[in-house]
């Protein structure tokens, strides 16, 4: 049995099946992406605790390499748990539980201008039409 913070897509897919990772942290800049794509609906369905960060570099210096893809972590210190339970329930509350509306607004819900200007023209006529209709 691994112990602590086990890293690389094979083991982490491993544990995340097995249930015995308590939080999975991806980086986003995996190329080719294909590597980790699956891993976020596999945590989902597995009820295991996941977050995607910016930067392998960033996850590599957790644990002491130049890049990193995936990182599990499987048992904490009798210490850290709390906070770890406390990491682990901010990102559920954030994250894994606002999958869906995280979905729908997948582009970051930024409008181009003419969007935008159509938006201000709707608007503008409808409070028109309120400011007419009360006189």
């Amino acid at each position: 049995m691994q112990t602590g913070c086990v890293l690389g897509v094979n083991t982490v897919t491993t544990l995340v099946e097995n249930k015995k990772a308590q939080l999975v942290v991806i980086a986003h800049d995996v190329d080719p992406i294909e590597l980790v794509v699956f891993l976020p609906a596999l945590c989902r369905k597995m009820g295991v605790p996941y977050c995607i960060i910016k930067g392998k570099a960033r996850l590599g210096r957790l644990v002491h390499r130049k890049t990193c893809t995936t990182v599990a972590f499987t048992q904490v210190n009798s210490e850290d748990k709390g906070a770890l339970a406390k990491l682990v329930e901010a990102i559920r509350t954030n994250y894994n539980d606002r999958y869906d509306e995280i979905r729908r607004h997948w582009g970051g819900n930024v409008l181009g201008p003419k969007s935008v200007a159509r938006i201000a023209k709707l608007e503008k006529a409808k409070a028109k039409e309120l400011a007419t209709k009360l006189g």
